[in-house]
């Protein structure tokens, strides 16, 4: 990706330090681990002055599902990934046409060129009236493709041959995505801001290298779910095409190495998504772990309540595998038909699909009245109270919020070893490989089976919840972390 942009040098505005908060699909539109944690951190630190900058897509929702704090500004939400491309019969000048190469070669290109993403970019929020333009001229395309055909025949071994196998619809897939980003771009962001805080390695990556390199503003990213080996995981699909493949990973990594290139510090939520950040963008800035936290509930713990009762809570999307839940279900209620499992969480945006294979595998399952999809739920901890264990089956994640409530009410847990989950659980309940129903079956009939252990298990974890998640030491890190990265600590 090569060295850092230049930028003008900034001090820390006096008073109150200014955050503009990036998020990408989720708060505060959308329920889940990353909006919670957004909303957490916004309530938690109210002696920051702050934006937030939503990044969302046409088909999701509009209307916040949480109330934004009175000390936070709700900006206008950024909406990408609209349907349709630039026809090309407008016509740009010289400069103009080579915007889409530019970019190519900044964000497509194996090894990325930083100066010339930055360049085009900065083009872009310069001329937002010419940026459609500048797609739309046929002049531009044929550039395009020329760039594009060089960028993939330099491809090195470790891309894999796959990616030289892109066709025509491919071709204009990645020069459509090039053109939303490029809109991104010419979109106006509030000037005066000490911090930019990026919530995740994407689309939020855009404003954040402008503000970096126009206004010298620091970068500071959180990532929950390492956004690019998510990128891959949706993309291994049997169902999605090699050409959607290529566009969705190659953009991914693009945005994540240049993410990762401008940030003054990386803070992941957990160690394992600092071996992913390590390895794309070794030596460029400090990473520094700091953990989810949630708030331990006042009084002793509710007993569990001994009904036979599995709760699983989280969006219906892949990331999630509601289709191991489902087996998981299946495989435990054959041997023991009192048993019930109860998911709350909504359909992720654009997951319809999905959740109507996961509806015909639950009928094709039988599983009746055993299984409840029981929608979103605005009290979580109120779910999670009624169940004897909590069972969480996803093949990707950070450090869960969910998982640290349910720890945090002494209710023990079956979850897939994945991001963070291994060192958050440690002897406080069953952690076992994803998509392996046998062994998810197995430690939830076992939890079930023997109350004793399962309440020792519930005890452990409320105890690792206190002495390491609590959210008044994560809101400590964080304030720390801003001040130190508005005052330049980390240049």
């Amino acid at each position: 990706m090569g060295r850092r942009p230049t930028r003008p040098g900034r001090r820390a505005s006096a008073g109150r330090p200014k955050i503009l908060l990036l998020t990408e699909g989720t708060y505060p539109f959308v329920v889940g681990g990353v909006s919670t944690w957004c909303h957490q951190l916004l309530a938690g630190l109210p002696e920051f002055s702050w934006s937030v900058l939503p990044i969302i897509s046409p088909t999701e929702p509009r209307e916040p599902r949480f109330r934004v704090p009175d000390h936070v500004e709700l900006l206008p939400p950024r909406i990408v990934w609209r349907e349709g491309q630039p026809s090309a019969v407008a016509r740009a000048s010289a400069e103009a046409q080579a915007i889409p190469s530019r970019l190519a070669r900044g964000l497509i290109a194996w090894d990325g060129d930083l100066d010339e993403l930055t360049a085009a970019l900065l083009w872009c929020a310069d001329n937002p009236r010419v940026v459609s333009r500048a797609f739309a001229d046929r002049r531009s395309w044929a550039q395009w493709t020329e760039t594009f055909s060089e960028i993939l025949a330099g491809d090195p071994p470790e891309a894999g041959s796959a990616d030289r196998r892109v066709d025509a619809k491919t071709r204009i897939e990645m020069y459509r995505t090039l053109h939303w980003l490029a809109r991104v771009a010419a979109a106006p962001t509030p000037v005066d801001v000490d911090v930019v805080h990026l919530t995740a390695a994407g689309w939020g990556t855009i404003p954040a290298l402008i503000h970096h390199v126009r206004h010298g503003t620091p970068v500071l990213l959180t990532e929950h779910g390492v956004y690019v080996r998510e990128a891959y995981l949706a993309a291994s699909s049997p169902k999605v095409a090699p050409g959607e493949r290529f566009v969705a990973t190659r953009i991914s990594r693009g945005l994540a190495r240049t993410a990762y290139a401008i940030a003054d510090l990386i803070a992941p939520v957990t160690e394992f998504n600092a071996t992913w950040e390590r390895a794309l963008a070794p030596g460029r800035a400090p990473i520094r772990t700091i953990h989810n936290g949630v708030r331990l509930p006042e009084g002793p713990p509710t007993p569990a309540p001994r009904d036979q009762v599995v709760v699983a809570i989280g969006r219906i999307d892949p990331l999630k595998d509601i289709k191991t839940l489902l087996r998981v279900a299946d495989r435990v209620c054959r041997a023991r038909p009192a048993v019930r499992f109860e998911h709350y969480g909504p359909v992720s945006p654009g997951q319809d699909g999905y959740f109507a294979a996961c509806h015909r595998l639950y009928q094709r399952l039988e599983l009746g009245e055993r299984f409840r999809f029981a929608g979103s739920t605005d009290q979580p901890s109120r779910a999670m109270q009624g169940a004897d264990v909590i069972l969480m089956t996803s093949i990707s994640e950070g450090l869960p919020i969910t998982l640290l409530e349910a720890m945090a009410l002494s209710r023990p847990v079956v979850a897939t070893q994945v991001g963070g989950v291994r060192d958050a659980v440690r002897g406080a309940g069953v952690v076992v490989p994803p998509g392996n129903v046998d062994m998810l079956a197995g430690a939830v009939l076992m939890l079930l089976d023997d109350p004793d252990l399962a309440d020792e298990l519930g005890r452990r974890g409320r105890a690792r919840v206190e002495r390491h998640y609590d959210i008044e030491r994560v809101f400590d890190e964080y304030r720390s972390a801003l001040v130190n990265v508005a005052e330049g600590a980390f240049r």
